[in-house]
């Protein structure tokens, strides 16, 4: 039963039938065998064949020439072309010269199915033949007319057949383009899912351990901030551990005003005086961008910059971050610096770092 389905089913793509459909030019070899002076034997042999001839071309559609390439039987294809040409020159000797009305359809089948080199050596074939055959038994001669026809049909079938290949080139080129951008989108994803891990997890785990030192040094000195200290260890790690959940699922970006607060506990543990001013700022699109540049940059004060005091500036489109610490001393961008500047730029802004051991070091980003 599965065999049968397999060749049941490409009868199901009517596709078939718009190749099939020009055999209605059978008729002209079939009123050559109407009209022609022929026995009774010869013109019931004659119309036997034409329809054999039917019958196999249309087979020959469903299978080979309305199949997709990959789909289709070389040998078997072959067969039928045989087939076909076989009972083409059976019908020589009984209509002569109109013979060649089943020409175009071998064509067809070649020019289609064969590889190029032999579809269009098989077409040159079946020209000269109509050209030599004439030439060799002169009752068998071709008309002109039928032979410009043949001339005509061949070349136009393998125009056909060099604008669909190269269609194809085209229709392939395009679907490795699109697994390539498909690629680039998930390395690309990737790399900001990175980012924001880096961003999340640099942050909260530099507080973290900022306030972990401090409880152990107040554990003795004043057991109540040690506590306070501990707590709020506590809920920073499951906040962090929150929005490293939430990043990796791409479920929601960092708040601005709680990041301002957690830049002011981590900046205070760190015995850092800060200073946030944004007054008169309404909320925009950028604050999600200014909440990741925030939280690298305080990270990095906290960090890195030995600086005694910071201050967080904030305008509608505008962020910065100084501090009064010894500069980044000639060091290059680590990756949240990277990070940071690339998710500017992507918002069409700019990132400028101005860094100097006397004057510490100021981080400030300006967006459109």
């Amino acid at each position: 039963m599965s065999g049968m389905r397999r060749w049941w089913a490409p009868w199901r793509d009517v596709r078939w039938a718009f190749a099939a459909v020009w055999l209605i030019f059978l008729i002209y070899p079939w009123v050559a065998v109407a009209t022609g002076d022929l026995s009774t034997a010869q013109k019931v042999s004659g119309y036997l064949l034409i329809v054999a001839f039917a019958v196999i071309y249309v087979v020959t559609c469903v299978y080979s020439l309305m199949a997709r390439e990959h789909e289709v039987s070389m040998p078997f294809t072959i067969g039928l072309f045989v087939l076909l040409t076989a009972i083409g020159a059976c019908l020589l000797p009984i209509i002569g010269g109109d013979a060649f009305g089943v020409v175009p359809f071998l064509m067809a089948v070649a020019a289609f199915t064969f590889p190029p080199v032999y579809g269009v050596t098989a077409v040159i074939s079946l020209i000269a033949a109509g050209v030599l055959v004439g030439e060799w038994i002169p009752a068998w001669a071709v008309d002109p007319g039928t032979v410009v026809v043949m001339v005509a049909v061949g070349m136009t079938l393998l125009g056909i057949r060099v604008l669909r290949a190269r269609e194809m080139e085209r229709d392939a080129a395009d679907e490795r383009q699109r697994e390539l951008n498909n690629q680039l989108a998930v390395v690309a994803e990737r790399e900001r899912v990175a980012r924001d891990v880096h961003d999340i997890l640099g942050h909260s785990l530099t507080v973290i351990t900022l306030k972990s030192e401090l409880a152990q040094r107040l554990v003795d000195l004043d057991p109540e901030r040690a506590k306070k200290e501990l707590g709020e260890v506590n809920m920073l790690s499951r906040q962090a551990l929150d929005e490293v959940r939430a990043t990796v699922g791409n479920l929601r970006s960092p708040d601005l005003a709680s990041t301002i607060a957690a830049a002011r506990s981590a900046l205070d543990a760190a015995g850092i005086t800060v200073s946030v001013s944004s007054e008169d700022r309404s909320s925009t699109a950028h604050d999600t961008l200014f909440a990741w540049l925030l939280r690298e940059a305080v990270t990095n004060v906290v960090r890195h910059s030995s600086a005694t005091t910071c201050t967080i500036t904030l305008w509608d489109n505008e962020i910065e971050i100084r501090d009064d610490g010894h500069g980044m001393n000639g060091s290059g961008f680590g990756n949240g610096l990277r990070g940071l500047t690339e998710r500017v730029e992507d918002a069409g802004g700019a990132l400028t770092i101005d860094s100097a051991a006397a004057g510490g070091t100021a981080v400030r980003a300006v967006l459109p």
